[in-house]
């Protein structure tokens, strides 16, 4: 074995993890380090305040990081969901049965509306009629060059709809 870069190499050229303490290999000999791809804080490379002795992230900072695109809409909690929106109010929303990730970058536009709308079952009939808020979330159609509602959202607990509208406001 002979020491490589300050590291023991075996004969085929493989690196060990044993380093070579007893070696005399200079500093500018070794391998250079990955360089940092944050650069938040030009002076320490990290997003980190100075702070004396110790560093730590700002509050800032560290939701910045964590905000996401996504909107989480939970099943069974008086959600209805629809793709296919009809301008005449005849819409037929259908209930949310699975937990969902919406990613509210890919629309255009996203709007609102309280009214009187429609529940319905999978074989599509009408159940009953609900009073409720509506977050629409638009597309443009670059072939026919408008907006379309892609997809649709009906609250019937106010609750349920505030919460989702912060989140909105966050993004």
């Amino acid at each position: 074995m002979e020491v490589e870069n300050g590291f023991l190499s075996s004969g085929n050229g493989t690196h060990l993890s044993v380093w070579d303490r007893g070696s005399n290999v200079q500093l500018s000999d070794m391998p250079s380090k990955r360089k940092r791809t944050c650069t938040t804080n030009d002076s320490t490379g990290c997003p980190c305040e100075a702070n004396g002795n110790e560093k730590r992230a700002t509050a800032q900072e560290t939701v910045s990081l964590r905000r996401s695109s996504f909107v989480s809409i939970y099943a069974n909690r008086g959600v209805y969901q629809s793709e296919c929106w009809k301008p005449n109010g005849s819409t037929l929303y259908l209930l949310v049965t699975s937990n969902l990730l919406v990613n509210m970058e890919k629309y255009d536009q996203i709007s609102f509306e309280e009214g009187t709308f429609f529940i319905g079952d999978k074989s599509g009939g009408c159940l009953q009629k609900e009073h409720g808020q509506v977050i629409h979330c638009w597309r443009y159609d670059g072939q026919d060059k408008k907006l379309f509602i892609a997809l649709s959202f009906l609250f019937i607990h106010i609750h349920m709809f505030q919460e989702v509208i912060s989140i909105l406001g966050g993004i």
